[in-house]
């Protein structure tokens, strides 16, 4: 079976039936930090898909432009994004909500062997989405905690570490609407630049990637 990603054709087996896509990043959350995240994304040449949010979250941090306006730089940074968005056909799918996300190691989802390291497996009514990195943008912070404790994510200083060595990337969770603009855009750049690194890294070794479910 073949899907293609980002005008990129990759040989997928499909799982029961389901329609399946490889993607290097998935960013969840499509207001303004997914919009930042998925940018930067796009400018270090990886390819992602953006989806509207976590299905259960009851707190999605969006800041449309009606809200954006009464904050210094949003609605324009909000245009930009915008515009930067349709001007590069970024694969953003609104209305699109993610189900569940879970490591694809012990699943028993069968894993492509492709130049993207496969991780993650996120699904949405849609199907499902196999990726090495996932970020989650602008999540509500409990529906973020929740999964994140579902994951086996325990608190602690060491729990960013342990996040970012799976590939897991957390930017704005529950705080888009008090933190500074430019500190959205500066947690949007890390996350895209360590996911970049985190693919460069790779290739600079063995050049093939093989998954394992």
């Amino acid at each position: 079976m073949t899907r293609t990603v980002n005008g990129t054709a990759k040989a997928v087996p499909p799982e029961a039936g389901i329609h399946t896509e490889v993607t290097s990043a998935v960013v969840i959350g499509s207001g303004l930090t997914g919009l930042a995240v998925v940018s930067e994304l796009n400018r270090r040449g990886v390819e992602s898909v953006v989806l509207d949010g976590l299905a259960h979250d009851s707190q999605p941090v969006h800041v449309p432009l009606t809200d954006a306006a009464g904050l210094p730089g949003r609605a324009e940074l909000l245009r930009l994004l915008h515009g930067y968005a349709t001007g590069h056909s970024l694969d953003i799918r609104r209305g699109t909500s993610v189900q569940a996300v879970g490591l694809l190691r012990g699943s028993k989802i069968p894993a492509p062997v492709t130049r993207t390291a496969v991780k993650w497996a996120v699904r949405t009514p849609e199907g499902l989405l196999l990726a090495d990195a996932v970020v989650l943008a602008g999540c509500g912070r409990p529906a973020v905690l929740k999964l994140l404790r579902s994951l086996g994510f325990a608190a602690g200083a060491e729990r960013r570490k342990a996040l970012r060595s799976a590939g897991l990337y957390v930017v704005g969770a529950g705080e888009a609407v008090t933190s500074s603009t430019r500190e959205l855009v500066r947690q949007a750049k890390r996350a895209g630049q360590e996911v970049a690194q985190r693919g460069a890294a790779f290739d600079s070794g063995s050049g093939v990637r093989t998954g394992s479910a």
